[in-house]
């Protein structure tokens, strides 16, 4: 395939109305194509499929495309997956039939979908005189008051004679000059429409790219049911190209997934990029039109992107929705699809089918919701604010694990930059808290990079780390400092080590807990001793310090004294906790002023000769091998020296 050059930006038109009012009739007369390509619509003269039809427009800088959708009542759900991503509508009315059903099922479905642009064509307009187009045109303005079409133009035109048609075409081309970019992600993402496949070339996929790029050679991933393929080809508009991007209808040649798995309704996107779902959080409007309440727990027919999906309605506020009344809701699905927060759907209900309400997703992957819960119903209003809302809102949702902007993009549907630069102001707010500044990389930090945690979390977290460093103190009320390893293995049943140990840094910063060597204390902690404990340390200290080098058996040290293993052990732990004793193993524990004299003379050795082994330490001290060795591998661990075969030197950046 080769790559076609100058493609013209795509504004997408979709048509509505009721059946037989002339939609396909009117595309043909603009396009001189018929959206109508299978038999049996050429049998029975309606609209069942999607029609996907490309008007010329020379010497203008967009291209329209057009899909047609079928008018029938019981092909509504198709109507919606036409109409669920286009930029504007063409309402059609024929001008001898007016206002009907469909005309009013397809239009409300088009405001409940955020259309904001269009044109009404007041079809057959040869049939009627100009008393009954003047009378159909106001009725038809009456209609459309106070909504986006309520300025539209309405153009009588037949499709029979071409009168009109040219008024039509221009109409539509004020649309597409209006129409701006779309808003973007980034990140590839294309609900299916039409499943085929080309001989040569095998399945192809097509729909209206929604956010991103796709280029050939690309892997794409098939939600909700996680396909994964690799792309072969790309068309637009019967054309090969490389790569195509948001806002065109595009086919994608996907040859290595059976066309079998496949169908409308499936969303092909970046791999990883979205989330299969069995809930969605949404604000969902309730039409006037319905003229009822909608229940708690009602199951409706939901038609988001492509895909159509049998539902339940949990309402967050109350056990009703009145009619023209709006509430939040979560959507819990029967079978997974993928959406994002701003995507547009339809509710109906399941028999006889009519259309309840609309909205717009929330959340795409929410968790389970208690009704009436004000931090959930607080957190989706926060949803619908601006974006730094929305961001802050993913942070709080996120809990206790850190996310990357990126992160927060993707399930947001925003653009990176967009959220990195929330994040920046929610961080200048204090409403976050960098965990970790991401990797360095040509001596730089990546934009972005950055861990983060809302800032009630991490003091969330905070605080529960000070409850278990206080709570191993309480259990060991004669040790000042907590082994960071156990901090570690309470804190992980909650956040990671990255969380940790910005916790503890934020701590120390506050004043409220201090590190020493391998262990955690709390500021301002003492031991307090009881009566004849005091004693007790320090004969115990004094032992050590009169022993000099050659140091004691802390067992010989508790039977001299007389005391019990726990009182001894008790009074041990106070003496090493305030660094008086230092225990080098299991059998060697030496008074702090020894340890000192020993570094000096371990120093002093090896500037004037190079080095020490323990046979050269043993006699410089007067003591056996078995000190002269853990106090040389002490001070390999403590940074001062390393092993060099059985040479002892120092380090070469000096002590660590």
């Amino acid at each position: 395939m080769s790559a076609a050059a100058g493609q013209k930006e795509q504004v997408i038109i979709g048509t509505a109305g009721h059946i037989d009012h002339g939609k396909t009739a009117l595309v043909k007369a603009l396009t001189g194509i018929d959206a109508d390509t299978l038999a049996e619509e050429k049998r029975r003269g309606i609209t069942i499929e999607l029609g996907f039809v490309f008007m010329e427009t020379p010497g203008y800088d967009k291209q329209i495309v057009f899909i047609d959708v079928p008018g029938h009542e019981r092909l509504i759900k198709t109507m919606v997956a036409g109409a669920s991503s286009v930029d504007g509508a063409l309402l059609v009315v024929a001008a001898d039939d007016g206002i009907n059903a469909q005309t009013v099922e397809h239009f409300e479905i088009l405001q409940l979908l955020g259309v904001e642009r269009g044109a009404i064509a007041l079809t057959k307009a040869d049939l009627v005189d100009d008393e009954r187009i003047g009378a159909a045109a106001g009725e038809i303005r009456e209609f459309v008051a106070g909504t986006f079409l309520g300025d539209a133009a309405i153009v009588p035109v037949s499709s029979l004679t071409g009168a009109g048609v040219e008024d039509v075409r221009a109409a539509l081309l004020r649309i597409a000059g209006e129409s701006g970019p779309r808003r973007d992600s980034g990140v590839f993402r294309m609900p299916i429409d039409r499943v085929f496949t080309m001989p040569g070339f095998g399945t192809v996929i097509a729909g209206t790219i929604l956010s991103g790029m796709v280029k050939v050679g690309d892997r794409v991933e098939i939600l909700p049911e996680g396909l994964a393929g690799r792309v072969r080809g790309i068309q637009i508009h019967n054309e090969s190209v490389k790569e195509s991007s948001v806002g065109r209808r595009t086919a994608i040649n996907i040859p290595d997934i059976k066309k079998e798995s496949l169908r409308r309704g499936q969303c092909a996107a970046a791999p990883g990029s979205l989330t299969a779902t069995s809930r969605l959080d949404a604000r969902l409007h309730v039409l006037g039109s319905y003229g009822k309440e909608l229940k708690n727990r009602a199951r409706v027919r939901l038609h988001v992107g492509t895909e159509e999906v049998m539902s339940r309605v949990a309402l967050l506020e109350g056990d009703t929705v009145g009619a023209g009344q709006a509430a939040l809701a979560q959507l819990v699905l029967e079978t997974p699809t993928a959406a994002l927060p701003r995507d547009r759907f339809v509710i109906r209900t399941f028999s006889p089918l009519r259309t309840i309400g609309g909205g717009a997703v929330l959340d795409g992957s929410p968790l389970p919701h208690k009704r009436f819960e004000a931090e959930t119903i607080e957190g989706l209003k926060r949803l619908e604010g601006s974006t730094a809302d929305a961001v802050e809102q993913m942070f709080l949702k996120g809990g206790f694990v850190p996310q990357r902007p990126r992160e927060v993009a993707l399930g947001l549907g925003e653009s990176e930059a967009e959220v990195l630069r929330a994040v920046e102001a929610l961080r200048e707010r204090g409403e976050v808290a960098l965990v970790s500044p991401g990797a360095l990389e040509g001596g730089k930090r990546t934009p972005g990079e950055g861990k983060y945690l809302h800032a009630r979390r991490h003091e969330e977290l905070a605080a529960e780390a000070v409850a278990i460093v206080r709570a191993y103190l309480a259990e060991h009320p004669y040790r000042l400092l907590v082994p960071l390893a156990d901090v570690q293995s309470r804190f992980e049943r909650l956040a990671n080590r990255e969380a940790l140990e910005s916790v503890l840094e934020h701590l120390c910063r506050q004043g409220v807990i201090y590190r020493k060597d391998t262990g955690l204390g709390v500021t301002g902690r003492r031991i307090d001793m009881k009566p004849g404990e005091a004693e007790l340390v320090q004969r115990i200290e004094d032992t050590f310090r009169e022993a000099g080098f050659a140091t004691p058996l802390e067992e010989s040290v508790r039977e001299e004294a007389g005391v019990s293993r726990q009182a001894f052990e008790n009074a041990m732990s106070i003496l090493i906790e305030q660094g008086r004793l230092v225990r080098l193993d299991d059998k060697v524990t030496y008074h702090a002023e020894h340890l000192r004299r020993a570094e000096g003379i371990v120093t002093e050795h090896i500037r004037s000769r190079g080095s020490i082994t323990v046979a050269e330490l043993r006699d410089r001290l007067a003591v056996s091998r078995k000190y002269a060795l853990a106090l040389l591998e002490h001070f390999d661990d403590a940074g001062l020296t390393r092993r060099d075969g059985d040479k002892h030197v120092l380090r070469v950046s000096g002590r660590v």
